[in-house]
């Protein structure tokens, strides 16, 4: 894991906007004259920053443990907790790559007909359903819902927390049968291990927040708290642990775990003690964003030519042709990406993994 700098946020800034605007340029100037130098220059710019936001991304600083000098007294609860910050960046590269095969098709219409514009309108809802279905898949809506509980009650100085021990990262492999006759279906959970009481408990979070909390609060003191109004909460509850740095991560815990610690006899003092979210890192990985990046290299360059001559000047099946590629590409690279990303953990951290099956399949 390495630092989040300015150079690399704005480095991929800079190539999402360029993206963006090659992207919007196609539907807001379609009838523009070839060659669209408009868009060339800006899917280059893009090409540009991106490839400056990777190697900047190699070369920024490692994430690297701090020895913190233990406190004279154990520090109170804070009143402020701060949320989990939001993964924009990617979020944003996601939606411009399932919106290019649309504007690709777009851009092989040109001024045809009514079959192109039927084309269009059959992708347009495709593209719908494929925006929806993601954002239900990765949406953090309800878990943030639940951390909000936890802030506001917070600031109220309304907590149950107890001193805990930040250990080892987990990552546990949980097997089951699948939707379709002889599949196996394996989902994969990430927690953070907090030693309490002779008693461990489990912090749960993505994987980067989980690689970081344990590369950097390892081996720390601190409070694990959890909300007043625990009990208007279902299923996993919200938590934070609050190292004695003042540094906090936050995630979901198990009920049955946190239950021994809810009975109102655990309320420590809560002051206006200043804390602070765990540093930021780059998210660059070679094997996740290295087919990403090639992919959507590779569409520019198929797309290249009907930029250059227009849609119109070029025989329409060539014209298509290219556009097909270049939407495939865009597709099936990033999509190996996705599943590098879905087995990679945060590196320069030992993690333990674990695996658990269904006792059906057992």
């Amino acid at each position: 894991m390495r630092r989040s700098t300015l150079i690399t946020r704005a480095l991929g800034g800079a190539a999402l906007t360029c993206a963006a605007v090659a992207l919007s340029l196609v539907f807001a100037r379609y009838d523009a004259p070839a060659p669209r130098w408009d868009i060339l220059s800006a899917l280059a710019a893009a090409a540009v920053a991106g490839g400056g936001w990777a190697l900047a991304g190699r070369a920024a600083p490692p994430l690297s443990p701090n020895t913190p000098s233990a406190p004279e007294e154990v520090p109170p609860l804070p009143r402020r907790l701060p949320l989990p910050a939001r993964q924009a960046g990617r979020t944003t590269g996601a939606v411009l790559l399932l919106l290019t095969p649309l504007v690709l098709t777009r851009l092989a219409a040109g001024s045809g007909g009514v079959l192109s514009g039927v084309l269009i309108l059959l992708v347009l809802v495709l593209t719908v359903k494929t925006l929806l279905f993601a954002r239900r898949q990765v949406s953090q809506a309800a878990v943030r819902r639940k951390l909000r509980v936890l802030v506001e009650d917070a600031a109220r100085g309304e907590l149950h927390a107890v001193r805990a021990r930040a250990g080892k990262p987990v990552r546990m492999r949980y097997s089951e049968r699948g939707s379709k006759p002889g599949e196996l279906n394996v989902t994969q959970y990430h927690w953070l291990v907090l030693e309490a009481g002779g008693r461990a408990l489990k912090l749960a979070a993505p994987p980067q927040e989980v690689g970081r909390a344990a590369l950097l609060l390892g081996g720390q003191e601190g409070w694990l708290c959890w909300p007043e109004r625990w009990k208007l909460i279902e299923d996993e509850l919200p938590a934070a642990f609050v190292a004695d740095t003042g540094e906090v991560v936050m995630g979901l815990a198990d009920p049955d775990e946190a239950r021994p610690h809810l009975d109102g006899s655990h309320r420590p003092a809560v002051s206006a003690r200043p804390v602070r979210r765990l540093p930021r890192t780059t998210p660059f990985s070679a094997a996740v964003h290295g087919p990403v990046l090639g992919g959507a290299l590779l569409a520019a360059v198929c797309a290249s030519p009907v930029l250059y001559f227009g849609p119109d000047g070029m025989p329409w099946a060539l014209d298509w042709l290219l556009c097909a590629l270049a939407a495939v590409a865009v597709v099936v690279f990033p999509l190996r990406g996705a599943g590098a990303a879905s087995q990679a953990l945060p590196e320069g951290v030992s993690w333990t993994v674990e695996e658990e099956s269904d006792p059906s399949i057992a």
